[in-house]
């Protein structure tokens, strides 16, 4: 009886058994208004630029999300003068980070940047112009109490720039979204889908994370989602519902 409910539940959510007109942004935004903790959420269809947003400027702990911005710091600042047994261990810890989101890389890569760049996280943001992103920031920790911090709205500019290879450039960008798109995370946005996902999920403490991008092919719906909630299955069913119908009510192609 559970799996034959968890099917329907599939079904009704799966982006080819739910009608593009069947659902609306105002759908989804009565759906986070029901959410039992804190959430900030913001998506765009990369094609025709409309957006859902809801709580998009709230600042949230990175969680592991913050590794999207480490990989952008070495890639643009410090990966073309490297010497080559650099570069295989810089796209190594990278790679890692991405698929299985791997601490011990990142802490690599963040000692690489201190010894190498020390101002190359500060640079990125900079960059992209984020106001409230923080990465491995002493500021942030005093004041949030977490050492890196952004917003829904901020991290989905950080994903839309490695998806639009205009910042790092195509080899390196490519490089990344393929790690993106194999990671070992299942749930969260990519759960009821049933097309692409490349996505980098976080988890810390109460907080629970996706930011994303939904590729069918002919359109590329980003999502972005950051939650506290005391109970992580419940913001990680959250994440996936929400971000499917998100994906329907931006998507134009039936």
């Amino acid at each position: 009886m559970l799996k034959k409910v968890a099917l329907l539940l599939l079904l009704s959510l799966s982006p080819l058994c739910v009608s593009a007109a069947s659902l609306l942004p105002r759908d989804v935004i009565n759906e986070l208004k029901q959410f039992e903790g804190t959430v900030g959420f913001y998506a765009k269809n990369l094609k025709t630029n409309k957006t859902i947003a809801y709580g998009q400027d709230t600042v949230f702990p990175t969680a592991s999300t913050s590794k999207l911005v480490v990989a952008m710091a070495v890639y643009k600042y410090m990966y073309d003068k490297a010497p080559a047994a650099k570069k295989d261990l810089y796209n190594s810890d990278i790679g890692y980070m991405m698929r299985i989101s791997d601490n011990a890389s990142f802490y690599e890569l963040l000692d690489e940047i201190q010894t190498v760049k020390p101002d190359a996280l500060k640079q990125v943001t900079k960059d992209l112009r984020l106001k409230q992103t923080r990465i491995h920031n002493e500021e942030a920790f005093k004041k949030y109490q977490y050492h890196s911090v952004t917003t829904p709205y901020e991290m989905a500019k950080v994903l839309e720039s490695i998806n639009s290879e205009r910042y790092l450039g195509r080899e390196k960008s490519l490089r990344l979204k393929n790690s993106l798109a194999n990671t070992i995370f299942h749930d969260e946005i990519p759960r009821y889908m049933l097309t692409p996902v490349m996505h980098k999920v976080g988890q810390l403490d109460n907080v629970l994370c996706d930011v994303g991008i939904i590729d069918d092919g002919r359109e590329q719906i980003l999502v972005s989602v950051y939650t506290i909630a005391a109970n992580a299955d419940y913001a990680s069913d959250f994440i996936a519902k929400v971000a499917a119908k998100a994906y329907n009510a931006l998507r134009t192609s039936k």
